[in-house]
């Protein structure tokens, strides 16, 4: 990854780690948003359905859908300025209280960085209502094999994790909101 520091900005502050690498003050907080905005999809309460956390977590049941199957890509309602992004459907399955759940990959977005570093362009798992999909989704653009995803759906299990039932627009503006604001940054940008 190459990150560029815009010329008329005083040179970063660094810090020695004990790794023996050394990191600039800004790479921290660009590595603690990126990662914070990655958690995002697991841990927006406010906006997930809830799961009672005083049980283990409910087995989801790997499940079949008349119109989502995984490897689809689908054109979707996007923000203004991503109207080439695209979602893959990743995995379908059934919760007892939430009902069909859609996994998946969001690809050409842009989660806008203020301090010049890397700005996220994918999410590489994010778990959705049926209802929400079916509320985002425009058309269907192309079938491919299905990505890996393990990694993001692993962490969602283990987190007990929720599923958005806001559209798909809405999930990636709230977690760009949250990029930005980790980073310091204001609400323009």
């Amino acid at each position: 990854m190459v990150i560029y520091f815009r010329a008329n900005r005083a040179p970063p502050v660094r810090s020695y780690r004990l790794d023996s690498t050394f990191e600039s003050r800004e790479m921290r907080q660009v590595r603690k948003s990126i990662a914070s905005v990655l958690l995002v999809p697991l841990f927006l309460g406010q906006l997930l359905i809830a799961q009672d956390k005083s049980h283990t977590c409910p087995e989801p049941t790997e499940s079949s859908d008349s119109k989502f199957r995984p490897g689809q890509v689908w054109q979707y309602k996007t923000r203004p300025h991503e109207e080439g992004s695209t979602l893959t459907i990743l995995k379908v399955e059934t919760l007892p209280k939430q009902g069909t759940i859609i996994h998946i990959r969001i690809e050409k977005i842009r989660l806008r960085n203020c301090t010049g570093g890397p700005e996220p362009d994918k999410f590489e798992h994010m778990p959705f209502t049926r209802d929400a999909i079916e509320r985002s989704v425009t058309k269907v653009v192309k079938e491919r094999s299905v990505p890996d995803f393990q990694a993001g759906y692993d962490a969602w299990r283990n987190a007990c994790g929720g599923v958005y039932t806001i559209s798909v627009a809405e999930a990636i503006q709230i977690s760009e909101d949250n990029f930005r604001k980790n980073l310091g940054c204001g609400q323009e940008g």
